[in-house]
C-alpha cells in the first residue's frame, strides 16, 4: 500500500513539473514576443499559440493542485477514523 502511495506520488510530481515547466516556457514567451513594437503575422499566430498554452497551463496547474488537496484531506479522514 505504501510502495502503490510512492509510485503516486511520484507520478504526481513528474506531471505537474511537467505542466509547470511548460506554463511558465509559454508565459515567458508571450511576454517576450508582447513587448516587442511591430509583429509580423506568423509571430502573432505564435503569440496567441503561447498565451492559450499559458491560460490552459494554469486551469491545469490549479486542478492539479486541488486534486492534490482533496488526497491530503481524505488522507486526513483515514487517519483519523484509526
Amino acid at each position: 500500500m505504501k510502495n502503490q502511495q510512492k509510485q503516486k506520488n511520484r507520478s504526481f510530481q513528474l506531471v505537474f513539473g511537467t505542466v509547470l515547466t511548460i506554463t511558465i516556457l509559454s508565459g515567458g514567451t508571450s511576454l517576450c514576443l508582447a513587448s516587442q513594437e511591430n509583429l509580423t503575422q506568423p509571430q502573432q499566430r505564435i503569440l496567441e499559440n503561447y498565451i492559450a498554452t499559458w491560460q490552459t497551463g494554469c486551469g491545469a496547474i490549479f486542478g492539479l493542485l486541488g486534486s492534490k488537496a482533496t488526497d491530503l484531506l481524505d488522507s486526513k479522514d483515514d487517519n483519523s477514523a484509526s
